[in-house]
């Protein structure tokens, strides 16, 4: 009977073990970790913290750190703590957290103490500050790196060039955006207009550009633009398997229309001298044509008809206009196709 009785006794205390095992709450801990604050490796939270802890990956989270040291515990599927960690620097919180058992989960000794980038440190105290002050920190991040975005398209104008090894008819096109976000789009000497606005879609920087006019272009460009990267002095967006490469441009070494403008040589006057031979690459940029070689030829006339019968050509050196603003013809001819374009340009006096 003594015997039976603290057997009883025995496989109550065992059960009772059991119960109080299997009946955890959120407000129990395990180790020193509550488990209300446990991670799941395949959390998005698991995510953003590895994401804060990276120093090389071009996805790292730059604007919130953690001031080391703190202690972290690794969970099996069945919470059971199967490591623990004492982290003392991001290089080595990163290579923890990669190192963390698929299933398995991480729970972090709060409070910990983090650092914004402005330098204001600040005390996190569960999982849901933290998760709070990374969406915040992202939410600001993303912010000013669209306004950088956005300022740096308005320093200079940005000439398109097309990634694919087939020729593009958007080749050399120029964007001119205004502070405001408006452009102006010059390809083969038209202009047309539109918006540009840049943001982000969940951690993706992308750009939106409309065309007003409707047409083949805005056909072509009015999409969402995914931006692969941008730099200070390059940026590439790619849509549906179609890349485009922008690329700074602040010199002035690039082709609009075909207008040129030249300082007035007295103020008042309305005469200026033009060099034509440095119009030439912007024409036949613009124009579409082939460079010229030793058997083609270009010049410029004052009328169609002197181009027409090739007569009368100006100097392309040095030519002083006879009203302020003027158009030239330019005869293009190429020897081996026997072929020949004529184009008109407008020249224009201007007082500087």
């Amino acid at each position: 009977m003594k015997k039976q009785l603290l057997k009883i006794t025995f496989l109550s205390i065992v059960g009772m073990l059991i119960f109080s095992c299997s009946d955890l709450d959120d407000n129990e801990e395990i180790g020193t970790v509550s488990l209300e604050n446990i991670i799941q490796k395949e959390s998005e939270l698991f995510s953003l913290i590895e994401r804060v802890a990276e120093t090389e990956d071009e996805d790292e989270i730059t604007c919130i750190k953690f001031l080391y040291a703190f202690t972290m515990l690794e969970f099996d599927a069945d919470l059971m703590v199967v490591n623990q960690y004492t982290v003392s620097s991001d290089e080595n919180f990163s290579f923890i957290l990669e190192n963390i058992s698929d299933g398995n989960s991480i729970g972090i000794n709060f409070p910990i103490q983090s650092v914004l980038e402005s330098g204001e440190e600040f005390l996190i105290q569960n999982k849901d500050e933290l998760k709070l002050a990374i969406d915040d920190c992202i939410e600001a991040q993303q912010e000013e790196l669209a306004g950088q975005c956005s300022l740096l398209l308005q320093e200079c104008v940005w000439i398109v060039s097309h990634d694919e090894e087939t020729e593009d008819m958007y080749e050399n096109a120029v964007f001119d955006v205004a502070e405001d976000g408006t452009f102006k789009f010059y390809n083969n000497g038209e202009l047309q207009e539109g918006t540009w606005i840049v943001y982000f879609i969940e951690d993706e920087l992308h750009t939106n550009i409309t065309f007003e006019a409707e047409g083949i272009t805005a056909d072509d460009w009015n999409f969402d633009w995914k931006v692969i990267s941008f730099t200070s002095e390059t940026m590439i967006f790619e849509n549906n398997g179609i890349s485009y490469t922008l690329t700074k441009e602040c010199d002035g070494n690039y082709c609009t229309q075909l207008i040129f403008e030249e300082c007035e040589g007295i103020d008042g006057s309305g005469i200026s001298e033009f060099v034509f031979e440095n119009y030439i690459p912007c024409i036949l940029q613009i124009e579409d044509l082939a460079e010229l070689t030793d058997d083609d030829s270009i010049a410029f006339y004052e009328t169609q008809l002197d181009a027409d019968v090739e007569t009368n050509p100006l100097s392309q050196t040095s030519y002083q206009n006879i009203m302020q603003e003027q158009t030239i013809y330019v005869r293009v001819n190429y020897g081996v196709a026997n072929e020949f374009f004529i184009i008109p340009i407008t020249i224009i006096s201007t007082t500087c």
